[in-house]
């Protein structure tokens, strides 16, 4: 999407945007018309998320039940909800480290 809107601000005819795309990143027509759409409503880039990894630990089984409840009634993966507790609990300047 922040190629397609990057081509749109240099004023590429949408047909044009449609080819670059195909060409240069290998979606399909109606990915790269989907990207399209999106980078029309978009007013700045979307932030690119960092790569995540797996990272096991062992907790109590009660404890497990709870955070999988928590997260299900967040209406979050269990994944980001266990991010976002670490990071509330976590000091800001930790964040890159």
């Amino acid at each position: 999407m922040n190629q397609a809107l990057k081509f749109l601000q240099q004023e590429l005819p949408p047909a044009e945007v449609v080819r670059r795309l195909v060409g240069t990143h290998g979606v399909s027509r109606r990915q790269a018309h989907r990207y399209i759409q999106l980078a029309q409503k978009a007013t700045a880039p979307m932030p690119i998320p960092e790569k995540k990894a797996v990272f096991t630990v062992k907790l109590p089984r009660s404890l497990i039940g709870q955070v999988r409840r928590s997260a299900r009634l967040s209406g979050m993966t269990i994944s980001d909800w266990v991010a976002s507790a670490l990071q509330r609990s976590l000091p800001a300047d930790s964040a890159h480290g």
